[in-house]
């Protein structure tokens, strides 16, 4: 009778230690951080890998709490690939403490980070505006995927490390890696044929997520927000004041943040107000229509 009991009771006990619906299934159990890294590793990995991304859609990445159901995976995984994000810094000493063989891997060792506020209202004489100021309100801006050229740095550190974790499929993923790359390029050159003609031009944002993407393609990112802060009175006159003499017609926001000041903003405008999100799963084709939506709001 203790026989069958512990019988009965095991698969509930795998259940609650995550065992249950996470047995070894031969493949490796890789953490994302945020949802456009899903893209890339599949991209890299296609079925070889399980994959459980930390931060679902929607969610914020810098206040999300990962869910007992998540914890479990961490409990299970093979290795983690951190972006940069200072969520992940406070996750690091917790999952190291519940996964002691879990290899944590940045992907983002050789991409130069830049502050977040390096941008603001174009005009150095504007209480935000010059780039000594911007330093004032930094940190560093986490959104490196969203440049497709520092994302082709990313997939390389994804694939070279998946190869160190899986040599038998070494082949698959560097042959997926050479696809991927073909895919970011033709991605650019996508984006070129929508930006190109509006290079030097400058676009509004709520959230200062996209200065990355204007790096990149030669354009002025306009936030509203800096480092989490919204703008003050007289901050926001300005903003008013730079779009009206800009002829901005579209003020951009995240899914993620209040648009409060962006239509506060875009009232005073006659603007409209667009959703783009930085985070959406289907990165490359996110990527091409945000282009075409920032080169229309600037015919």
């Amino acid at each position: 009778m203790q026989k069958f009991v512990i019988a009965l009771l095991l698969p509930v006990f795998l259940a609650c230690s995550g065992q249950g619906d996470l047995r070894d299934t031969g493949r490796l159990s890789v953490l994302v951080s945020v949802v456009p890294q899903k893209y890339f590793v599949e991209k890299i990995a296609g079925d070889l890998v399980e994959l459980t991304v930390l931060i679902p859609p929607g969610a914020s990445p810098t206040t999300y709490e990962i869910s007992p159901s998540d914890m479990r995976r961490v409990n299970m995984a093979d290795v983690w690939f951190t972006i940069g994000l200072q969520r992940e810094v406070t996750w690091i000493p917790e999952f190291s403490s519940l996964n002691d063989h879990l290899q944590m891997v940045s992907t983002i060792d050789d991409v130069a980070r830049l502050p977040i506020g390096r941008y603001g209202i174009p005009d150095e004489h504007t209480e935000r505006g010059s780039h000594d100021d911007a330093h004032d309100h930094s940190g560093v801006d986490p959104h490196v995927w969203l440049s497709p050229e520092l994302v082709s740095i990313q997939a390389r550190a994804i694939c070279t490390n998946l190869i160190e974790l899986d040599p038998v499929n070494s082949g698959i993923y560097s042959e997926n890696l050479t696809l991927f790359l073909e895919e970011i390029h033709d991605l650019q050159i996508r984006i070129h044929q929508s930006i190109d003609p509006f290079q030097g031009e400058s676009f509004m944002v709520f959230h200062p997520a996209w200065g990355y993407f204007a790096d990149e393609f030669s354009l002025i990112q306009v936030p509203i927000e800096i480092a989490g802060s919204e703008p003050s009175p007289s901050e926001l006159a300005q903003l008013i004041d730079y779009g009206k003499n800009s002829s901005i017609k579209v003020v951009f926001v995240s899914p993620q943040f209040s648009e409060i000041s962006a239509e506060t903003i875009a009232g005073e405008l006659d603007a409209g107000v667009i959703f783009i999100d930085p985070l959406a799963l289907n990165w490359a084709e996110n990527l091409a229509s945000v282009a075409e939506q920032i080169a229309s709001a600037m015919e």
